[in-house]
């Protein structure tokens, strides 16, 4: 039988506990049909046969971001970005630049604007009035939890006071009124939902952008943590059109406002797939982000915040956990603080069957002993994003540092001692949180630092995670957590995900892997990118 495409000559690693290492991959209409010995698969290919040379590449399953916000991550990149601005000077500057671009009266939007930038102070909209000028502004930060808006946005959403959403979301206020900071999603949207839309042709436009953009890194697979109806009929869309180059496992967002009828929608709509997405997760949220209080602590941080739930009753949490885990969802629960994280666990525990291995925590920035060794001995998967330590100082000087406490820093993002202790650990970025590059993840969990910072030191006391558990959390150990059988590995039978690197992403230097070049990425047997140096 004559093959499509063919590699040969390569140094594979499968991610196949069976058979780790072979030369070849041969693969047909988006299957894998051969790996092994380059005169084993030499002999399947004929004249039709697309054969590429692997000589001094390495060739491994297409990644996974095991943590990912694709639509959104799109739309806000229409937007101006404040990454690495890290002074209130040159936050006011990119702000002015921005105000320019759009001009008098419209929206400027941007992301990722550091909680540190304000230089020790809290957020108040007069910080930025002058430089916003003449028309509204809303600004995500760095975690999407947070938004920074000027008293324009304000006046135009008719935000005078603070409000009682019966969930976790603050319009922060002093004594003369709203201050322009508005913690999670419900106070968000009091101002998000003034701004002008885009077209639903925009959107998908920016979308299949992201998606090229991310197959040139060697991304084939996401998982997406939000999502709603319209982002199935998205996923099909695209798909349709040709143009969905990742394989999509999406999870739709559960609010503690979510009543009972969406629930019955969202489960009745569980199992919908096309050929490279389907709908079987439920995303939870349990708390916020240490940076601002709103995470779940066992101890109160340093400002006296910490102590509440997103969910403010939890006990209603669980019962949506049972309803979503009887009806066969593999569910993800967003936990950063300690207490979230524990609660998370002892809900999935009290599940008839618990966890199961279908279950899953998103974050875990903070885990004392007692919790680490809990995942793998009650199968719950570990999503964990290395690359966020990218906004930690190893004097402890930055916002999650002196909110959190010195004395439980070195708890920080433990995935060396939650992997460690054979959990299963899958790794992402939480884009747009974080670049969706994996190789900056790859760098941040083997260093336990970013790439750009100047301080050489790590961050908290867990242990590095070495090359060959990086490369699993983002293939083999990602498709597991999805319960994805046709993916994560190299192997005959399963679908034709794989990249071809320059060099090996495991055994090369740690200082090297952020600029590995991505030779060739191969998602469901087409070939989304090549770069030139590939015949």
């Amino acid at each position: 039988m004559a093959v499509e495409y063919a590699i040969l000559g390569a140094r594979v690693r499968t991610m196949d506990a069976e058979a780790p290492h072979a030369t070849a991959v041969a693969w047909t209409g988006g299957e894998i049909v051969a790996v092994g010995g380059d005169a084993e698969i030499r002999e399947l290919c004929d004249a039709r046969t697309q054969v590429i040379d692997g000589a001094g590449r390495t060739v491994t399953p297409g990644l996974t971001d095991g943590h990912q916000h694709l639509f959104h991550g799109a739309e806000l990149g229409r937007g101006a970005t404040f990454d690495r601005v890290a002074s209130l000077a040159d936050l006011r500057d990119r702000i002015r630049a921005e105000r320019r671009r759009v001009g008098a009266g419209a929206w400027v939007t941007g992301y990722a604007v550091e909680y540190a930038a304000f230089e020790g102070a809290r957020y108040h909209h007069d910080l930025i009035d002058e430089a916003a000028g003449p028309g509204p502004m809303f600004l995500y930060a760095l975690d999407l939890h947070t938004a920074f808006v000027n008293a324009e946005a304000l006046r135009i959403a008719g935000v005078t006071g603070p409000v009682d959403f019966g969930v976790g979301a603050i319009v922060a206020c002093d004594e003369n009124g709203p201050t322009g900071e508005l913690n999670e999603m419900a106070a968000m949207r009091l101002v998000m939902d003034k701004i002008p839309t885009p077209t639903q042709a925009q959107r998908l436009d920016w979308v299949r952008d992201a998606i090229a953009d991310q197959n040139a890194v060697g991304l084939t697979a996401i998982h997406q943590m939000d999502g709603d109806a319209e982002t199935l009929a998205q996923l099909a869309a695209l798909e349709q059109d040709g143009h969905l180059g990742l394989r999509v496992l999406l999870h739709q967002f559960v609010y503690p406002t979510t009543g009972d009828d969406e629930v019955a929608e969202m489960i009745g709509t569980w199992g919908r797939a096309g050929r490279q997405w389907s709908y079987r997760g439920a995303k939870f949220m349990l708390d916020g982000v240490i940076d601002t209080g709103t995470a779940w602590l066992e101890e109160a941080d340093t400002h006296g915040d910490g102590r509440d739930p997103y969910w403010p009753d939890i006990a209603r949490y669980r019962r949506r956990i049972r309803q979503f885990h009887d009806a066969g969802f593999s569910i993800a629960t967003h936990a950063i603080g300690d207490r979230a994280v524990r609660e998370a666990l002892d809900t999935y525990a009290a599940l008839p069957g618990g966890s199961g291995g279908r279950h899953r925590i998103e974050h875990i920035e903070a885990a004392p002993d007692a919790l680490v060794g809990r995942f793998r001995a009650e199968g719950v998967t570990a999503s964990m994003q290395p690359i966020h330590m990218r906004w930690l100082r190893p004097d402890l000087s930055d916002p999650w540092s002196e909110r959190l406490g010195a004395h439980r820093c070195d708890r920080a993002f433990r995935s060396g001692d939650i992997s460690g202790s054979g959990a299963l650990v899958v790794l992402g970025s939480d884009w747009p949180v974080a670049p969706y590059d994996p190789r900056m993840g790859f760098f941040a969990a083997r260093a336990r630092r970013a790439p750009d910072v100047t301080d050489p030191r790590a961050i908290g006391a867990s242990r590095p995670l070495t090359g060959e558990e990086v490369l699993a959390g983002y293939t083999v150990n990602a498709a597991r957590a999805a319960g994805d059988t046709e993916g994560g590995m190299l192997r005959p039978g399963l679908r034709a995900d794989l990249v071809a690197w320059a060099d090996d992403p495991v055994t090369c230097a740690t200082a090297d892997v952020t600029d590995l070049p991505v030779d060739l990425t191969v998602a469901a047997g087409q070939i989304v990118h090549r770069s030139g140096s590939v015949g």
